[in-house]
């Protein structure tokens, strides 16, 4: 079986993910096997127990990595427009 790179799944079935594995360590399943069973690293899945032992399952989800799109520019969208004037 080919493993899947998270990076390209759904927050909901990285979410899936965490919440199977935690509820696996916690019906005492070794670390090893419910990390390779759930496809997910040990590091991921002893982060994952310890955001659920610390603020029970709300916190257990993630939201989308990186930037929301659009923040962090130091341009104005009139000077992009600007720019990209000039340029062509």
């Amino acid at each position: 079986m080919d493993k899947i790179d998270s990076r390209t799944l759904p927050v909901a079935a990285l979410n899936e993910r965490r919440r199977r594995a935690v509820k696996m360590r916690l019906d005492g399943v070794s670390l090893k096997d419910a990390a390779a069973q759930c496809e997910m690293s040990r590091t991921t899945l002893i982060a994952a127990v310890k955001a659920y032992r610390a603020g029970g399952w709300k916190v257990l989800d993630v939201e989308r990595p990186g930037r929301p799109q659009g923040t962090g520019r130091t341009l104005t969208a009139e000077q992009e427009r600007e720019v990209q004037r000039l340029i062509r």
